[in-house]
């Protein structure tokens, strides 16, 4: 054991220094590289676009709400306004065969 960590000769397939000079493309290139791993990432994370699904859910939902809100209103007032005017055509309908059934009586008579 020597007075370093590590006596033994790097091979030089391992050699951090490679003998060939690298040129100032190829040095911007893998600053390139490395800065891009490094930044911050572009893609979110899975959890992030899970969050972000049901944030657009939720979203489509609440328009979906107003919608169907809107839909259900006026078949309501479809309902409401429908319902009275049977209702009073059934009221003048009875009215009618009272009217009917004592015009038949008295001319039988």
């Amino acid at each position: 054991f020597g007075s370093s960590l590590c006596s033994w000769p790097i091979p030089p397939a391992w050699d951090p220094m490679p003998a060939a000079p690298v040129t100032a493309m190829k040095r911007s290139a893998i600053a390139i590289a490395f800065a891009g791993l490094f930044a911050a990432p572009a893609i979110a994370s899975p959890v992030e676009r899970v969050v972000n699904l049901l944030k657009d859910l939720q979203e489509k939902l609440e328009m979906d709400e107003k919608v169907e809100q809107k839909v259900y209103d006026k078949y309501a007032c479809w309902c409401e306004k429908t319902t009275d005017r049977k209702a009073s055509a059934i009221s003048e309908a009875q009215a009618d065969l009272r009217a009917y059934g004592q015009t038949i009586l008295s001319l039988k008579g």
